[in-house]
Parts: structure tokens; C-alpha cells; sequence
């Protein structure tokens, strides 16, 4: 054992020289302390001093605990350390040097961070500060010197060539030095490390409700920097980017009524345009609303989130509520008294070609226009979604898998310019369907275009009551419905519906320099929010509801082929398209016909 001991002591000589890690480079050296009620943990990680870790690393332990205390064993009572005091640096053969942090008290008491203010946060966050430690400890811990995520090979390249000179000749520890400039060179938090450092006080009620403060970090975080921070973007905006000024002392933050601040009305689209954030910005994007608290808004931001929850309960809410009651008569082995007929109907159609052929739903055109619907869709939720949660641990795994948040990003905006741009080529395919009809049949255009088979009529309306009063077991039949159900009529509006309203505020999030050139940044804020609430519609339509009608529904278990072959199965087209089948009928006892129209 002393053997051991004897080696740990000469190990530690180096960088401790007093030799106080011999008994603090253990984990368990602690103790109760006088309430006992407290332990006080005295570990010391001797990493930190043994590999230069930190800026600290040099500092002998006497150079902030008065020697007088701890030269004796078992130590005198400590002292709390003054961060702010005098230090003598003096490496072996160079002259001393003096330093002290006391320029950053200085600053301290000309920002909104006074010794007033800590003090106060140190009462209201229940004392974790004793009397008289240094109130630099309310936000800072150890410092560590920070690497960038290059390689170490890379990072250590430099060192080698300082050594070059830096011999016996020209002595410096150059990793050290090297290591101190390249850290101070860089913000010494990450971003996260800086919000949960604002967090302690900027979260916590007594603070926010002393100060009349809102909760800043918990609004910072959800909003569109905060979501990219929590993705792992240090190229995002944090809290000091915006509160303090560029190459300004971050002790120097000044409240947003000083005109000297970087978030005052006067200068802040200024802070918003820097060469880092949005230098092509307009003076508008500084009005976008970074710490909105929802709840407590009530402007339209507040007023949109309520219309989107009216929409999501009065529209998905009954199309939920129509696929339980349809699940409901299968529980019960109810079907309308007309099914058989119907499905014996359906099959001795399909065994004729022409039959078969004009019950197709779908041609192949339109079948290619779904799939790229679909696949531009899949894809937006795939890497919209996990932007929108970004504090999910499932969302940044995504984003990981991946690869990177920019990369989420690119694939985003391109499937949405793909799905824009299918929607513009589905529109001019329906006007030519159109114009080729309105050549046929002579009808206005205006006729024609309302007379398209996927137009919700007032009949539709009064077939969908009747279906509810079907399902809750108040009526014997089920309505007839043509080529395309109600169920499937509405959900074609609500793509339209969707993709314009997702489209348009998806290109001026886009080109947020371009839009702010000549509207208000709120108009970023509204065009967020109404995306966000409108994907999220979307997937709750598009994931329970369509997915239920082409996936799970007993009819067409495990998949229609309808998107596939365009054959409909025998079962679906007598329950859910059964005055199609009697229309085909009737043209083929009437003699040849082309296409049928299926309205």
C-alpha cells in the first residue's frame, strides 16, 4: 500500500507540486458536515491537472485556498473562494505574473447581472451559494478547454510544429498554451450548455415571478433556433448571440431598454442581420417572435392555434368517429341487406374485360401522380416531424441516422418543391380532363369542372348523414356511392387543402430574407405555426384514417390494389361503390361505351 502511495505522489508531482491530490484524486473522500444533514464532497478529477484540461490547470491549489487553512492535516475550516482575487502565476525560470478576474466584477455591476441581482437569485434558488462564495459560481463551473469536432490529428498538428522552436532553448509547454488560445478562440459553451446555464434562474417561477420575467430558456427552446440548437447545430442562434453584441464582453449584457443592447427595438434587426445569422435579411425578420409563450399571447398567433384545434376536432373528429362505427358493424357481422347482390354483381362484372375495365377507379396516370404524392409525403413527415419534436430522443436519432440537421433540411424543403410541383402538374392534368369533358359535352366550363367526379356535391353531403344514421343502426341500407366514396372526396380537398396552405408557408420560411424584405417577421412566426398544426392534420388524416380505408379495413386486408393494379376488390366495390357497379351494368346492357364517368 505505501508502495502505491509512493507512486501516485510521484505521479501527481508534476502538475501537483503541493501534492494535494495524494488524498483528493478520491471519489469518496467526503464528509457531513456540521447540520448533518449536507456531504460535502472534496473529489478533485486529477485528469484535469494531470492532462492541462482547463485553464485552471496551471494554478497551484494554494493560488485561490489560503495556504494557512489547507497546509495543515486534517485542514483548518476553508474559506470560500473569491474568484475575483489576486493570482501569482509563475512558471520555473520566468518571472511572475500577476492576474486577477476582477475586470469581470467590474463588468458585471454595469449589466442587468449586478451583485444585487445574484444575490437576490441566490436567496430565491434556496442559497446553493454559502456566505462569501464567489457569486461567479451561480453560472460557471470548472472550465474545460473545448475541442472542435475535427480530429485529433488534426487539432495536434500545430502543437508539433510550435515545438520546433519551443525546446530546451525557447521552454514553453505549448499543448497547454496551445489548447488556452484555441479555447478562448470559441464560446466556451455549447449552445445547450449555455441555455441550461441561463435555465437555472430564467426557469425558475420565484425568479420569473420577482423580476417579472417570462420563461425564457423553456420559449427559446421551442422555437425554430431552440429546435435546431436541440438537433445539435452550433451554427443556430443561441442566448448569447442575440443578448450580447458582437466581440462584446458576455458580462456586459444590458437590459432590452438600454439603447446600447443588442435586443433594444433600435437595434435589434441589426443583431438579427449580422454576417452569421441573416445578412440578406429584411428589417422586418427582427419582429419574428423568438420567445412567444403561446398560451399567454393572445394575439393571432393564440387565435390560429384555437381555429386549428376547432379543424382538427370537426374534421378529423368525425372521420375518427365514422371508422370506429364501420369497425363496429364488423363486430356486430352487420351489412346491408343489398351486399350480396352486389358483391355477386361486382364479380360477374369483373369476369367480363370491358366490365372489368371500366370499374378500374383509377388509371395509371393518376395511379404514377399518388405514388409521388405518397413518396413526397413519406418523406416530409420523415424529416419535418422530428424538426418539429426536435426534444425527442427518437427525432434527434433520425436526424443522426440521417446524417445531419442540414441534410434533414435539404431533404425537406426538396420533397416539399416535389410535391408543389406534382400539385401543379395534378391541377393542369384536371384542367385538360376538364376541357377534353367540357369539348364533349358542351357544358360551361365552370359546369364541367363541377361535374368532375372528386367534386363534393350537396347529394354528398346528404348521402354522408345518411351513412351516419346507417352506422349508429337508425337506417337498414347504406348510401350508394359512386366511383369515389364521401370519406375519399373529402380527404382529395384536404390535400389541396394541406399543400397549398403547406406549401405557401413553407417557401416563405424558406426564403425568410426574401419575405422579410417586404412583410413583417411576425408573418414568419404565423407561417411556422400554421405549418406546424397543418403536418400535423395532415399525418393525423393521412395516418389513421386514409391507412385505416386502404390498409386495415376487412375488405381489403392487407392492401388494396386500387393505387397497385387499379382493380378494386369485389368486397369494397359492393360496400362502398355500389352505384358504380349498377352505372357499369347499365352501360353494358345498353351496348359499347367508352369510358365510364363514375360521378
Amino acid at each position: 500500500m505505501s508502495a502505491l502511495l509512493a507512486v501516485a505522489a510521484v505521479s501527481a508531482s508534476a502538475s501537483d507540486p503541493e501534492n494535494c491530490l495524494m488524498c483528493h484524486r478520491y471519489r469518496s473522500l467526503a464528509r457531513l458536515d456540521d447540520d448533518r444533514q449536507t456531504i460535502r464532497l472534496y473529489y478533485v478529477d486529477p485528469r484535469y491537472t494531470d492532462h492541462a484540461l482547463g485553464p485552471h490547470a496551471k494554478l497551484l491549489c494554494t493560488d485561490c485556498h489560503k495556504r494557512s487553512e489547507v497546509e495543515v492535516i486534517p485542514h483548518a475550516r476553508v474559506s470560500p473562494v473569491d474568484c475575483t482575487q489576486m493570482c501569482h502565476l509563475a512558471a520555473p525560470g520566468q518571472l511572475e505574473t500577476v492576474f486577477a478576474h476582477d475586470g469581470i466584477a467590474s463588468a458585471l455591476e454595469s449589466s442587468v447581472h449586478n451583485a444585487e441581482v445574484l444575490d437576490e437569485a441566490n436567496r430565491l434558488l434556496g442559497a446553493p451559494l454559502r456566505p462569501g462564495q464567489a457569486r461567479c459560481l451561480l453560472c460557471h463551473d470548472e472550465p474545460v478547454f473545448r475541442r472542435s469536432e475535427e480530429s485529433w490529428a488534426q487539432q495536434e498538428a500545430p502543437i508539433g510544429r510550435c515545438n520546433v522552436c519551443h525546446t530546451e532553448h525557447l521552454p514553453k509547454d505549448t499543448r497547454y498554451y496551445y489548447w488556452h488560445v484555441h479555447a478562448r478562440s470559441r464560446p466556451a459553451r455549447t449552445h445547450r450548455g449555455t441555455v441550461r446555464a441561463c435555465g437555472v434562474c430564467h426557469s425558475n417561477s420565484r425568479i420569473r415571478e420577482r423580476f417579472q420575467m417570462p420563461d425564457s430558456a423553456a420559449t427559446y427552446l421551442a422555437s425554430f433556433h431552440g429546435k435546431a440548437m436541440l438537433l445539435g447545430s452550433e451554427a443556430t442562434a443561441g442566448c448569447l448571440d442575440c443578448h450580447v453584441a458582437q466581440l462584446q464582453n458576455v458580462h456586459i449584457m444590458k437590459p432590452r431598454k438600454d439603447p446600447a443592447s443588442p435586443t433594444n427595438p433600435g437595434r435589434l434587426a441589426d443583431t438579427c442581420r449580422s454576417p452569421t445569422c441573416h445578412p440578406t435579411a429584411g428589417h422586418g425578420v427582427s419582429t419574428a417572435a423568438i420567445h412567444l409563450e403561446l398560451s399567454t399571447s393572445g394575439g393571432i398567433e393564440f387565435f390560429i392555434a384555437v381555429i386549428f384545434v376547432l379543424l382538427i376536432l370537426f374534421t378529423f373528429g368525425p372521420s375518427v368517429l365514422l371508422q370506429a362505427l364501420e369497425m363496429l358493424q364488423i363486430v356486430f357481422d352487420r351489412r346491408d341487406p343489398q351486399h350480396d347482390r352486389r358483391r355477386e354483381l361486382a364479380d360477374r362484372l369483373m369476369a367480363s374485360p370491358e366490365g372489368r375495365r371500366l370499374l378500374k377507379r383509377f388509371t395509371p396516370h393518376q395511379r404514377v401522380q399518388h405514388w409521388i404524392l405518397f413518396a413526397t409525403f413519406t418523406a416530409l413527415v420523415a424529416t419535418g416531424f422530428p424538426i418539429r419534436f426536435a426534444d425527442r430522443d427518437w427525432a434527434a436519432w433520425i436526424v443522426h441516422t440521417i446524417g445531419s440537421l442540414g441534410r434533414v433540411r435539404l431533404i425537406h424543403r426538396w420533397a416539399g418543391a416535389i410535391l408543389l410541383l406534382g400539385m401543379g402538374y395534378h391541377i393542369l392534368y384536371v384542367l385538360v380532363t376538364a376541357w377534353k369533358r367540357k369539348k364533349r359535352t358542351g357544358k360551361s366550363v365552370i359546369q364541367t369542372l363541377l361535374d368532375l367526379p372528386m367534386v363534393m356535391r350537396w347529394h354528398d353531403w346528404k348521402e354522408l348523414f345518411h351513412l351516419f344514421a346507417y352506422l349508429l343502426f337508425l337506417r337498414r341500407t347504406r348510401p350508394e356511392a359512386g366511383r369515389f366514396s364521401y370519406e375519399e372526396k373529402f380527404e382529395y380537398f384536404g390535400v389541396f387543402w394541406g399543400c397549398t396552405l403547406l406549401g405557401v408557408t413553407g417557401i416563405m420560411m424558406w426564403a425568410n430574407a426574401l419575405t422579410t424584405q417586404y412583410l413583417t417577421g411576425r408573418v414568419l412566426t404565423v407561417a411556422a405555426l400554421i405549418h406546424a398544426f397543418e403536418a400535423f392534420l395532415a399525418l393525423l388524416h393521412v395516418g389513421v384514417v386514409h391507412l385505416i380505408g386502404v390498409i386495415f379495413s376487412p375488405t381489403v386486408f392487407p392492401l388494396s390494389p386500387a393505387m397497385i393494379t387499379g382493380d378494386t376488390p369485389a368486397d369494397e366495390m359492393a360496400e362502398a361503390h355500389s352505384a358504380m357497379l349498377t352505372e357499369v351494368e347499365n352501360r353494358l346492357k345498353a351496348g359499347p361505351a367508352g369510358e365510364a364517368s363514375h360521378g
